[in-house]
């Protein structure tokens, strides 16, 4: 029983980083969708379900980097900070033009805050 457990708990996690991956190559042509944030999950959920995803997205020519200084120092480059909270706030205006509820605008503007600060928080390089 605990070894079908594993299996499923490897499938599981191997599927969350892939769709990670999608949503993250998405990001690359909608504004509004961040890509690295998505790949770092994704880099994270495959820790140890999938090696081999793993070890493409830490080697990956364009977001390695930025992949292995946030898992490594928890840092950020300066403009990649500044494109990801631009965008973030674009997007979260943008959500609340479109959808016009109170409610639905008050948990986008608590996660988008919270976001904020966390991005804040991290260490800046460059």
């Amino acid at each position: 029983m605990a070894k079908a457990s594993y299996h499923f708990k490897r499938a599981a996690l191997t599927t969350a980083a892939m769709l990670c991956v999608i949503l993250g190559a998405a990001g690359i042509f909608l504004p509004v969708l961040p890509t690295t944030p998505f790949l770092i999950l994704a880099t994270i959920l495959s820790f140890n379900a999938s090696p081999r995803l793993r070890n493409k997205l830490l080697k990956h020519p364009v977001f390695g980097s930025a992949i292995r200084r946030y898992l490594r120092e928890r840092a950020i480059t300066r403009k990649t900070l500044k494109t990801a909270l631009i965008t973030l706030w674009l997007s979260i205006c943008v959500s609340i033009l479109i959808t016009q509820q109170l409610a639905l605008t008050a948990l986008l503007l608590t996660v988008a805050l919270l976001v904020s600060i966390y991005l804040l928080k991290l260490k800046r390089i460059g």
